[in-house]
């Protein structure tokens, strides 16, 4: 069933307002003639409709309530509503000085606005108009609660704060679509909804919040409530914003399809114009409140008429039983799985209710009697509106010309198919299961790889991560220390080091960790000295190293640099955050700050798992059939030759492993942008497939190879829990495409597409165990990767405080290059990240200059080969001369001599070693020591110290530290 309904659900003991939402204030003085409106949904459908009337039948400046994914500037808001409202053909320049964009979000308490606003809010408007909601029927109560139930309370809340604000609700005639009502003649518009019968998460959290509205009338509250019948295109120009609506899917279905449901039912279109000029035009009116109005079309239509009006357009279409109908929506889809229409349609019609169950009829006479006052109509459904819709659907591409109606198998649709894919990865994940704090704790996969790499490199800061925020405003430093210590209590893993059992690392989480912040004033030195002062100090947080036995692994500092105005510097190691964690973090850290200024309790909810838990339930799960089935994947798309891929390098890899870097920005332009957005939508793959596919472009150009592999980094947190945890759970995936037979870059998307598929369904693998068990060489995994950065927005105010975080370059380089691309303020931005010893400044400028280039070509003409780009700088491959090789060659000649040899030719991916080489003179990484570690652990059957393996980097010094004798030794 779509509306995954809970039978047990009982909706009337959850219809109640908030008994403190009350409204003694006194009536608005200008809730007649408002000076000030407040609107929610401004950006859905008939809120850009509404929003418009408004503008146009009042004076008032409009407060637009935005959702935003991160805390944007009012400009950037307002132009976000503006291209909402050219897309139906409505802005017009003079708006904007009227349109006031608030950042907020129905499903947050005080609809996500800090209290003092919310306050000042309440005071400056007199009029709302509450039309947000999530529409979407597939989702359960549980869902759409917070949005739609929660969202209308809080909405109640701000109309009874300062004075008392009359409130117009629109909420849908769906809320009366139950058996309950299925064999009432008649419905009148003082009917409230029934709870006990109603069906369909949609429809129950609109019916709710239906109730709480009438609770609040009774309260003393003046409202509407408008209850519009499923809403179309506009009546004059077609345009229609809601075209995902099960009607016109329905509808393009059956035409493409040649078939129709016989149906005894009828539908009823409500134009979207016709409903915001109803709303406002009632609203208006002194005797509407305290009252519900059904907006319906007057003159519906029939299934039987529709579909005859239907061919009349040229549309040759069969009338079939809804069943006949089923079967034949189900054989396509199984021929075509990939069409999201079919696909979506056999879930609706599946459900047997949707299309038989009865609807009642409505009386609207008291809506229709006030309209007609307004000489404010419905425009009937009949042929010439029908034809306004059809002729704008089939200009848009949406419904199909008359003379090409068949449905025909489309390409795979990379969006829908990652789409599906994320699910099904979802479904697969493991359960996290809380473990006993008893036993040792085990080490997730992801914080073993990144132990093994620090046993190599002891006390290395490569792996630190550093951030700087600029706070502004008077700080309460004592409710910070208090917020940070409070963060630490709460998430175990801030509280962890890393100590060696027998050889195998476990986690050790410490019952309490005082973390010191520590503060420096910098208030007597100049602006300039100050700024200086900063980048010093970040620089040497990034530089200073952690001891994982030891711990802290987590640091703190605060440089006061005026009255209001400060620098928060946050460090810590990698093994126990990562980019996601960040956010989490300083959210946290916003709302602990907030609660204990003014000296109440924590308002987090305790955590139900810990990152031990996950750790644990990670290696009990990738076992037996869970690890053949990743692996075996992998071992497909990896096999065969793997070549490291040439690129301009200015000398040799150095001996000893560097990660010294540098980084190149490129920012592209907003009409780039939406242009590389559009390829994709046209293509119908996300934005990340189009930058890897023009990435490995761009890597090709290059070095004139078509089998490219590519690290990316992968979130991690499939389960619902992890969201909220501070911890390392990232995985790299290695992305491999074939640019054999001269592709287009269109046939290259498609194919970048279809292998981030495959790799975001295996992405349970870690890389460690991808490494080890298929050996990759070493060169190849450190050689190149891509990130797209789509995290949560971070916070940008702290109750009066302002954050704004401080870029600063960090000097190190993990990967031989890098390309990392976020999107901020419309406009994609590239960083270049690179080893300063391997790469010449010159070489990335010049990288990242014809990166753009090949942008702009491939937006406008996807269909240009690779042998129509030229090849840029193809590269030698940065090797030791041949003679170096040969020079002082002694073979492996004892067992373990060439049994370790062995072990070098399949991790570096040479033919020939002599034992007295340097392993990474041969070109061996971090990662590749690694796996020469694992590799000679299992063979030899017993621990092995990775850090005295690294001090042995030849063979004959490794067969020297191995042999029975010094193991003896040792033990003696």
């Amino acid at each position: 069933m779509l509306d995954h309904t809970n039978k047990n659900l009982n909706l009337e003991a959850k219809a109640t307002l908030d008994p403190t939402i009350e409204f003694p204030q006194p009536l608005s003085k200008n809730s007649r003639n408002p000076k000030s409106i407040f609107l929610t949904g401004s950006t859905g459908f008939l809120g850009a409709y509404l929003l418009v009337e408004l503008l146009a039948k009042t004076t008032a400046n409009i407060y637009c309530l935005v959702r935003s994914s991160d805390i944007e500037s009012a400009s950037c808001l307002l132009n976000r509503i503006e291209k909402n409202l050219e897309f139906y053909s409505l802005w017009q320049e003079n708006f904007a000085s009227r349109i006031i964009p608030i950042v907020g979000d129905l499903s947050l308490p005080l609809l996500g606005i800090y209290p003092e606003k919310f306050d000042q809010l309440a005071g400056e408007i007199d009029v709302i108009y509450h039309n947000g909601a999530w529409v979407n029927s597939a989702c359960p109560y549980s869902t759409l609660k917070a949005t739609n139930v929660l969202g209308t309370q809080e909405v109640l809340r701000l109309a009874s704060l300062r004075q008392t604000k009359p409130v117009h609700f629109v909420s849908t005639i769906a809320v009366f679509f139950s058996q309950a009502y299925s064999q009432i003649l008649e419905i009148t518009e003082t009917e409230i909804p029934s709870l006990s019968a109603l069906q369909g998460g949609y429809k129950q959290s609109k019916a709710v919040a239906e109730h709480l509205v009438i609770e609040a009338k009774e309260r003393g509250l003046p409202v509407c409530i408008y209850r519009p019948s499923r809403i179309s295109g506009d009546s004059k120009t077609g345009i229609n914003g809601n075209d995902q609506d099960f009607f016109w899917r329905l509808l393009k279905g059956c035409i493409q399809l040649g078939k129709v449901p016989a149906l005894e039912t009828g539908t009823n279109l409500v134009p979207v114009d016709y409903v915001s000029q109803a709303i406002v035009s009632l609203s208006q009116q002194e005797q509407s409140f305290g009252k519900a109005f059904n907006l319906l079309n007057p003159q519906p239509l029939s299934w039987e008429k529709l579909f005859a009006e239907i061919q009349t357009f040229g549309y040759a279409v069969e009338k079939v039983s809804d069943g006949e109908l089923l079967k034949e929506v189900e054989k396509y889809v199984a021929q075509n799985p990939a069409d999201e229409l079919y696909s979506s349609l056999f879930l609706f019609l599946s459900d047997g209710e949707t299309l038989k169950t009865k609807k009642p009829r409505f009386n609207n006479g008291n809506t229709t009697e006030e309209l007609t006052k307004a000489a404010i109509a419905c425009p009937p459904i009949d042929k010439k509106l029908l034809a306004t819709y059809i002729s704008y659907f089939q200009k848009s591409g949406y419904f199909p010309t008359s003379s090409n109606q068949s449905p025909r198998p489309q390409k795979t649709s990379g969006l829908w198919e990652s789409i599906k894919t994320n699910i099904r990865s979802k479904k697969q994940a493991f359960r996290i299961k809380p473990t006993s704090r008893n036993d040792n704790l085990p080490l997730s996969f992801a914080q073993e790889r990144l132990w093994l790499l620090e046993q190599l490199h002891p006390g290395s800061p490569v792996h630190n991560l550093r951030v700087v925020y600029r706070l502004k405003g008077s700080l309460n430093v004592v409710a910070l220390e208090q917020s940070i210590q409070k963060i630490v209590r709460r998430h175990e893993i801030l509280r962890t080091t890393f100590s060696a059992v027998n050889g195998q690392p476990i986690q050790v989480i410490s019952p309490d960790v005082i973390i010191k912040l520590s503060k420096i004033d910098l208030r007597q030195l100049s602006t300039e000295e100050q700024e200086a002062e900063i980048r010093r100090l970040a620089i040497e947080e990034a530089g200073q190293s952690f001891d994982l036995a030891r711990g802290p692994l987590l640091r703190v500092k605060l440089l006061h640099l005026a009255e209001a105005e400060y620098v928060f510097i946050r460090t810590i190691h990698h093994i126990i955050n990562d980019v996601w964690s960040n956010t989490v973090f300083l959210r946290e850290l916003v709302e602990l700050y907030k609660a204990f200024c003014v000296g109440k309790p924590s308002p987090l909810p305790e955590l139900s798992v810990q990152y031990a838990d996950f750790a644990k339930s990670q290696r009990e799960w990738l076992q037996g059939k869970v690890l053949k089935s990743q692996l075996n994947y992998w071992k497909k798309q990896l096999g065969g030759q793997i070549q490291s891929l040439n690129l301009p390098t200015k000398q040799f890899s150095p001996a000893l492993p560097s990660y010294r870097g540098a980084s190149e920005i490129l920012v592209l332009s907003k009409n780039l942008t939406q242009e590389i957005k559009a390829l994709g939508d046209r293509s119908r793959v996300s934005l990340f497939v189009v930058l890897v596919a023009a990435f490995k472009t761009l890597l090709y150009q290059y070095s004139g190879q078509t089998d490219i592999i590519i690290a990316s980094p992968m979130a991690g947190r499939q389960q619902m829990e992890t969201k909220k945890l501070v911890g390392y759970f990232n995985n790299i995936l290695l992305l491999r495409t074939d640019l054999e037979q001269n592709p287009s870059f269109q046939e290259l998307i498609s194919r970048v597409s279809k292998v981030t598929l495959g790799a975001t369904e295996h992405q349970h693998l870690p890389f460690q165990e991808l490494v080890e068990s298929l050996g990759v060489p070493s060169a190849i995994l450190s050689r190149t990767m891509f990130t797209l950065q789509n995290v949560l927005s971070q916070p940008q105010e702290m109750a009066e405080i302002s954050i704004s975080r401080v870029d600063m370059e960090e000097g190190i380089a993990n990967f031989d290059l890098s390309l990392s691309m976020k999107e901020k303020r419309e406009q994609l931005i590239g960083i270049f990240r690179y080893k300063t010893d391997l790469f010449a400044e010159s070489t990335i400028k010049q990288m990242l200059e014809n990166f753009q280039i090949l942008l702009e070509q491939v937006v406008v003409n996807q269909e240009l080969h690779l042998s129509d780009l030229p090849i840029l700088a193809k590269a030698e491959s940065p090797q030791q001369p041949e003679k170096s090789l040969e020079q002082g060659y002694v073979a492996p000649q004892k067992d373990i001599d060439q049994t370790i040899a062995e072990v070098w030719k399949q991790v570096l991916g040479i033919e020939k070693v002599s034992i007295y080489s340097n392993f990474f003179d041969l070109g061996g990484r971090s990662l590749g020591m690694v796996q020469v570690y694992n590799k000679l652990k299992n063979i030899c059957d017993r621990e092995i110290s990775i850090v005295e393996l690294f001090q042995s980097p030849t063979i004959a010094e490794m067969a020297g530290y191995l042999s029975p004798e010094k193991v003896e030794a040792r033990l003696k």
